[in-house]
């Protein structure tokens, strides 16, 4: 059987990588909603920050996931179980919005069901 690990990691960044993506689009059409004065100053201010700090937590995680070496870990279980750990850890330890580590557990079960299933 094939070593689920590297493809598991390969995929999770570029999840990762799209949801950055999409927080970018959000972030964009909020803005374009503040220069049509659909929102206040204050929303568009808090909202704004928010993304910004999703998208800082976000990267961060993916730098941590580019350098973890997934061969210290004996099978697919026990990197989702530590990857899911330490995200959950660093966005504590950084006081990084709580949705950052949501986001990434959300996408590391779905990888996880995907390259354990198959296509």
């Amino acid at each position: 059987m094939a070593d689920l690990r590297p493809k598991l990691m390969k995929i999770l960044r570029a999840e990762l990588e799209d949801l950055l993506e999409d927080i970018g689009v959000a972030e964009r059409r909020h803005a374009n909603r503040f220069a049509c004065r659909e929102v206040t100053d204050y929303v568009f201010k808090q909202n704004d920050a928010l993304f910004h700090a999703e998208i800082r937590a976000l990267r961060r995680i993916i730098e941590y996931l580019d350098c973890l070496d997934v061969m210290r870990y004996s099978d697919l279980d026990s990197l989702v179980k530590a990857v899911d750990t330490q995200v959950r850890e660093a966005v504590q330890d950084h006081d990084e919005p709580e949705a950052a580590y949501r986001f990434v557990a959300r996408k590391l079960e779905k990888v996880r069901r995907y390259v354990e299933d198959g296509p």
